[in-house]
């Protein structure tokens, strides 16, 4: 039987320029096939028990180990689930098409409520992800394209919102190391942006078709979804992640 994980290239840094911007080019290092999890979207890390919580666009939440091994799915379903976050003893996720935020408990996946969010356009065309920005202590949630920032407090009302210009889309969102990483789907790019502008200060290029959602593990290493391949993406750490 063909093993679902597979080793690349090392690790390597090209330097390119692209937009006014200089752009890391970084590279796999392994790859994994989700065989139980259909169009995966986001991807979050739980540094408590060390596993990963898993969307997809058939409205599931997935939890699962170290090596992706789906442990258990939770009972309630939404429709188009494209962003998920942790944060304190719950896990937060964004439906894109009814503009519904879903609230479990982290411990056993159970449904605790839902929160309406309202966003225009068409259907699928709103919030692909979520996060929390803990240097203003509120919910991001960002309309994929044209790329919109919106800001919400622990309620999801509505605090403000900024006109994202850096990139074409942006299908993930991740805090890490005090730092917004946002996730290009179109340009396959991660963006390091400042949490209080949300100016970029870095932004890495990766080789993945149509990413969808990031996460950094307790070491930095990042695992990216992509739900047309049906893989998660293994990296190690960004440059500035090791610094």
């Amino acid at each position: 039987m063909k093993k679902s994980l597979l080793i690349l290239f090392p690790f390597i840094i090209l330097l390119s320029v692209g937009k006014g911007r200089a752009v890391t080019k970084i590279k796999q290092v392994g790859f994994r096939l989700l065989k139980s999890i259909p169009e995966p979207s986001d991807i979050v890390f739980d540094s408590l028990n060390g596993h990963y919580y898993v969307v997809s666009d058939h409205g599931q939440l997935f939890e699962c180990d170290s090596v992706f091994k789906v442990l258990r799915v939770a009972e309630k379903e939404g429709l188009d689930f494209e962003g998920i976050e942790i944060r304190d003893s719950f896990i937060y996720v964004s439906d894109e098409t009814p503009r519904e935020i879903y609230k479990y408990k982290r411990r056993d996946l159970t449904f605790v409520q839902k929160y309406r969010v309202s966003w225009g356009g068409a259907m699928n065309k709103a919030f692909e992800s979520i996060s929390f920005n803990y240097k203003k202590n509120c919910f991001v949630l960002i309309a994929q394209q044209p790329p919109v920032i919106v800001e919400y407090d622990t309620s999801f009302k509505q605090i403000s919102k900024y006109n994202f210009t850096n990139a074409r889309s942006i299908a993930g969102a991740r805090w890490y190391n005090n730092k917004l990483y946002l996730l290009s789907s179109l340009d396959a790019t991660i963006l390091v942006c400042n949490p209080t502008t949300y100016n970029v200060e870095s932004t890495f290029s990766v080789n993945v078709l149509n990413p969808e959602g990031l996460s950094f593990d307790s070491k930095g290493r990042i695992r990216i979804v992509s739900d047309d391949t049906r893989r998660v993406y293994y990296f190690n750490q960004l440059p500035i992640s090791i610094q």
